[in-house]
């Protein structure tokens, strides 16, 4: 197989999606397999360089980059060096779609990645229904990250569809040296500052738990546009002493703050455009050990499983979350119980070794 990666969420910024291009590249490559990944981004002009032991072209996107992008990308289908195309995500843009549609007619395998806020955010325009449903004709197969975001689509294209669930490098692990004392009673979130994500609702279970708990400690690693309403927020619930704003991290500082806690909380919420599909974070609490406090919500009750991974609450119960937090902070033989099988299970199903074998199975067959 000689693959080549269609990416619109540039493999340099941190993120579940972005995070999935190093993966398959480093994995591929071990394997002797060719890989080159394309990634499209509003910023990009035309250049390679090398991403990972592999040949990383940059791409402007937008509507005015159209024709040059698709001439660029011909021009690396146009000789056989390539004979498979996965687009990791952008499958249902308008340039997917045509990427598409030139790959049957030059007959190169084709796969798409879904996830659900894609195909909610494609339901709002007819372009973007008509965009979704033509990219489940033209694909091969389709990928999806869940069964949750499987069961967004409609019946004609489940005969295509197999699941590619988010996965993690157990050498993070490792890296991030050995486990540290914690202060009982930190809960940390990490994640994007977004409305989907239910930081407020957590923050607002905090300040229940509080009462119970006094000497327990919130620490919110990410960054985003809800950020000046969650500081506010905390301001107004009197928890400047309890809160911490750690913003974006990555490699061993992102990496402490797992081992430094007790416990990862993402209460995310359902939003008329936006779900969880899965929650690769909760892949790197179960790697460190940690167990998960989630929400029936999207995907999440594939990532943490109730009462063996973790504790899931419904949306918006914020007496359950912090019922649910408590229990975990309170309880360590549990809180070490559920840790121990969340990272058993992370390390038997969610390897990129693993799911890079299932990603060439979607490929081959």
């Amino acid at each position: 197989m000689r693959l080549l990666i269609v990416t619109f969420d540039p493999p340099q910024n941190i993120g579940g999606v972005e995070g999935r291009v190093q993966g398959y590249v480093t994995e591929l490559n071990r394997r002797g397999e060719f890989v080159e990944v394309e990634a499209f981004a509003p910023g990009y002009r035309f250049t390679e360089e090398t991403f990972y032991g592999s040949a990383l072209h940059k791409c402007p996107s937008g509507s005015g980059a159209l024709l040059r992008s698709f001439r660029y990308t011909a021009g690396l289908l146009g000789e056989d060096s390539i004979d498979s195309v996965f687009l990791l995500s952008g499958g249902i843009t308008l340039f997917g779609n045509i990427l598409l549609l030139y790959c049957r007619a030059r007959r190169k395998r084709t796969a798409m990645l879904l996830y659900g806020k894609d195909i909610l955010q494609a339901r709002k325009s007819l372009l973007g229904k008509a965009l979704l449903h033509t990219s489940q004709i033209l694909t091969n197969r389709i990928a999806t990250n869940s069964r949750f975001t499987a069961s967004l689509l409609s019946g004609y294209s489940q005969r295509k569809i197999a699941l590619l669930y988010p996965s993690i490098n157990p050498e993070l692990q490792r890296a991030a040296g050995l486990r540290t004392p914690v202060e009982r009673g930190t809960i940390l979130f990490v994640g994007r500052l977004i409305k989907r994500k239910g930081v407020d609702d957590l923050i607002e279970a905090f300040k229940v738990l509080r009462r119970d708990l006094p000497k327990a400690r919130l620490e919110i690693v990410g960054d985003g546009p809800e950020r000046p309403a969650l500081m506010d927020l905390v301001n107004r619930l009197g928890l400047l002493d309890a809160v911490t704003f750690y913003g974006s991290l990555r490699g061993e500082a992102l990496y402490r703050r797992y081992q430094e806690c007790d416990l990862v909380a993402m209460p995310s919420r359902t939003m008329k455009d936006d779900v969880e599909g899965f929650g690769t974070v909760f892949l790197e609490a179960g790697l460190m050990g940690r167990p998960s406090v989630g929400t029936y919500s999207g995907g999440i009750p594939e990532a943490v499983t109730d009462e063996v991974t973790g504790l899931l609450v419904k949306e918006g119960d914020i007496d359950g979350l912090a019922a649910a937090l408590c229990r975990l902070i309170s309880d360590e033989d549990l809180r070490e119980r559920l840790g121990s099988n969340a990272r058993a299970r992370v390390l038997r199903d969610f390897t990129w070794e693993a799911t890079t074998t299932k990603l060439e199975t979607i490929l081959r067959a």
